[in-house]
């Protein structure tokens, strides 16, 4: 399940990185595509974290405050993961 939503995360990225929608900060009320870009955006940040390994991975605060200077809310990260889930379940 894990790789079919990086495929999706990765896939939306791709298509719509022309569309570069600002992101809301209420995830509720973000359409279908915005959902896509803002999760591809929230997952390129992850992976530049650890990538550079800038925080450990424990470390909440850094992780929170990373993640801000690439426009993405650490908050949001379990309202998106539910939404990705709702949306790749509605594709099947």
């Amino acid at each position: 399940m894990k790789h079919v939503i990086r495929g999706v995360i990765f896939t939306a990225g791709f298509l719509l990185s022309s569309i570069r929608a600002v992101a809301s900060p209420d995830v509720d009320h973000m359409s279908d595509t915005e959902v896509c870009e803002y999760a591809a955006r929230m997952s390129s940040a992850l992976e530049i974290i650890d990538h550079y390994q800038l925080c450990e991975r424990q470390d909440a605060q850094c992780v929170r405050t990373e993640m801000a200077r690439y426009g993405v809310s650490y908050d949001d990260k379990e309202t998106l993961r539910k939404r990705l889930v709702i949306l790749i379940g509605s594709f099947h």
